[in-house]
């Protein structure tokens, strides 16, 4: 067969050079399999070799260079190392290409028909051929877990390498997107990981089912292998994993709730605390059954503590929900425990507790009286004003301080006080003995004059005693005091006489013009007689007439006041209406005791409609009337169609039409101003006498 090909070759050689001249060897040169079995035959060539590479028919072929064992001869049905590169020749001396099987396994050329060594990515999947093979150089691995550059790499039976989760007899391992063997954490599909680089035996190793110290940290997997995160349940207790699956230590706030989880357990680092109260960092905290850091109020066998919102126990005062309480610090016992139902010591100063704990302020009930403690919860000591009234806190009471005194009179500094039987400070009017006393608001006794509630009052400087129902001459001038005790002012009437009084309660004498009428009280020895002070009435004074209501009047009023006299009238008002003055008088008092009250201008019925005359009683009553353009207000009818009203207005837009008084105007109405009109309307009843003249 050897000889053959080198015949085939010296005859394809021969051919070409006739056809094309001289060629180099190592050109392509492409005969068929036919040829060669032709050329073989032909002993003329037999002296022509060919040497390297040959292409015939797009397959590549070798033959031996000169200076190797066999110059010439084709290599086939071997593996040959050909300069820097390894071929694989089949039976027929074609070089081969792609994968090769072979009895210790898989190789693989590539398209220039050299043996890969090293990585080769073929049809999408990545393989490995072995350069380090001493024995098998470039054999592909497979079926196994090899160490590749320092690297671990899994690859299946077919070698195909392996990604992704790797199950091995010892459990599981996971190759990372390059297909090294993963270490150390890995996040993968939602979950953590921990592949165990320190696994002497097995490293890379999938850690699963139970709790692994890492790098100082202890965390916790499923049997899968996932890193649990959240809460976990352990025979000694819960522990919690944060999202990265490491074991929390400390404080997390997990649903709404703090939780501790306790770093210093040195048997169980990172339990959770739970059902009690803890030493945390220098202050201490309370844990429900469910581990849960309790804060505001917690009950504890010995009593109540409070936790602030950071869940620390709270220490000293705590305004809470509207009220003080105290969390005793000083406890050695119970530090923090709240104080409650008693009165303490608190930095110097008594404060009072309920019950409940909460700090009482105002008045306090105890055993041995009455305490005060004022709005800061402090118990009170010395004078106090507490609704309206003063209360004294004897701070001298050696067994007792503080304690409220009642019932009893106190000299305190260098006043002596009476303290009612509630402990008030005694003020305000006061009757012992069957005698009024006054005692001001600092608590002392009253002398001279006092403003009570709108009234003044005299108190005798020797013996404090009021003075009431008599005359009392002070500082030149008469005062008198009433029944009650307070000074007379304005109009007394004593014993059937009017006296005045004016606003300062002192008696006055002589002419006193009072709200716009003159009148005349007696003075000491007045030569018009009478006793001094006393109103003058029914009388003439100086030319003056003084009529029964002792009010100074003009001869017009005069006039008028003596005809009142003569008229009845069903009720205490009595209106006469002088026609020829243009004056209406108002009167007030009984027939006989008319007493002048008011004397005003008006218009009566000029001379065509007069105003009729005669003896009328008071009628019906209006806001206004209208009168053609005119409007009249606050109309009163004593006779007919006769009214007292308004002068005129405008009854579009209220202006006055016509306010002209004192002359004859109306239709036979008396007309007045508004003022006037609306008091006549406001003041005199129905049924009241009115005399026209």
């Amino acid at each position: 067969m050897k000889r053959k090909s080198i015949i085939y070759l010296g005859v394809a050689l021969i051919s070409f050079v006739l056809l094309n001249g001289n060629v180099r060897a190592e050109e392509n040169i492409q005969l068929t399999d036919t040829d060669i079995e032709s050329i073989g035959d032909n002993d003329a060539v037999k002296s022509e070799m060919h040497f390297g590479w040959l292409l015939v028919d797009s397959k590549w072929y070798y033959f031996e260079e000169p200076n190797m064992e066999h110059p010439g001869e084709m290599v086939k049905d071997c593996v040959m190392t050909i300069g820097d590169g390894t071929y694989f020749f089949n039976s027929n001396g074609c070089m081969l290409t792609g994968w090769i099987r072979k009895p210790e396994g898989w190789y693989y050329a590539d398209e220039s028909g050299r043996m890969v060594k090293g990585w080769k990515y073929i049809n999408g999947a990545y393989y490995y051929f072995d350069a380090a093979n001493e024995e098998h150089p470039g054999l592909m691995l497979c079926d196994g877990k090899y160490e590749i550059e320092g690297d671990t790499y899994f690859f299946e039976g077919g070698g195909c390498m392996l990604r992704g989760w790797i199950r091995e007899p010892e459990g599981w391992y996971y190759a990372d997107e390059s297909g090294r063997m993963a270490k150390g954490w890995r996040y993968i599909n939602g979950a953590y990981y921990y592949l165990d680089g320190s696994n002497q035996n097995y490293p890379g190793l999938m850690l699963c089912d139970g709790k692994y110290e890492i790098e100082g940290e202890v965390c916790f997997f499923e049997g899968g292998g996932c890193a649990l995160t959240g809460w976990i349940r352990e025979p000694e207790g819960w522990y919690y994993a944060d999202s990265n699956g490491r074991t929390a230590r400390g404080w997390r706030y997990v649903n709404g709730a703090y939780y501790y989880l306790d770093g210093n357990n040195q048997e169980y680092p990172g339990l959770m605390v739970c059902d009690g109260k803890y030493e945390i960092e220098g202050d201490t905290y309370f844990f429900e059954g469910g581990g849960c850091m309790l804060t505001g109020w917690i009950r504890e066998p010995e009593g109540w503590y409070y936790a602030d919102p950071s869940g620390r126990r709270a220490q000293g005062w705590k305004y809470v929900n509207g009220a003080y309480y105290y969390l005793n610090g000083n406890n050695q016992e119970y530090p923090g425990l709240m104080v409650c139902d008693g009165k303490y010591e608190i930095e110097g100063d008594t404060y009072f507790f309920e019950g409940g704990g909460c700090m009482l302020t105002g008045w306090i009930r105890e055993p041995e009286g009455w305490y005060y403690a004022d709005p800061s919860g402090r118990k009170a000591q010395g004078w106090r004003y507490v609704n309206g009234a003063y209360y004294y806190l004897d701070e001298t009471n050696e067994l007792y301080p503080g304690l409220r005194i009642y019932q009893c009179k106190k000299k305190i500094g260098d006043y002596e006080y009476v303290f009612e039987n509630d402990g008030r400070m005694r003020t305000g009017w006061s009757k012992e003995n069957g005698v009024w006393y006054y005692y001001d608001e600092s608590g002392l006794l009253a002398s001279g004059w006092r403003w009570v509630n709108g009234a003044w009052y005299y108190l005798e400087p020797v013996d404090n005693k009021m003075v009431e129902g008599c005359w009392k001459k002070i500082n030149n001038s008469w005062y008198y005091l009433q029944a009650g005790g307070a000074m007379a002012q304005d109009w007394l009437y004593l014993n059937g006489n009017w006296y005045y009084m004016a606003t300062d309660g002192a008696m006055k004498t002589g002419w006193q013009l009072v709200r716009g009428t003159w009148y005349y009280l007696y003075t000491l020895n007045d030569v018009h007689g009478g006793s001094e002070g006393v109103m003058a009435r029914n009388t003439y004074i100086d030319g003056y007439y003084l009529s029964s209501s002792g009010a100074m009047m003009t001869r017009e009023q005069s006039l008028m006041a003596s005809r009142a006299q003569m008229y009845s009238s069903n009720t205490e008002w009595l209106v006469l209406v002088d026609r020829a003055s243009c004056k209406v008088g108002v009167f007030r008092g009984a027939k006989g005791m008319w007493n002048l009250v008011n004397y005003w201008d008006c218009s009566p019925g000029k001379d065509s409609t007069p105003t009729v005359s005669g003896v009328f009683r008071v009628g019906i009553r209006g806001y206004y009337f209208d009168s053609g353009n005119a409007r009249c207000y606050w109309y009163t009818q004593f006779y007919g169609n006769y009214l007292f009203h308004s002068v005129l207005y405008s009854k579009y837009n209220g202006s006055l039409i016509d306010g002209r008084l004192g002359m004859h105007l109306s239709h036979g109405c008396v007309r007045m101003d508004i003022n006037n009109a609306k008091w006549i309307y406001d003041t005199i009843p129905s049924g009241s006498t009115v005399v026209v003249y």
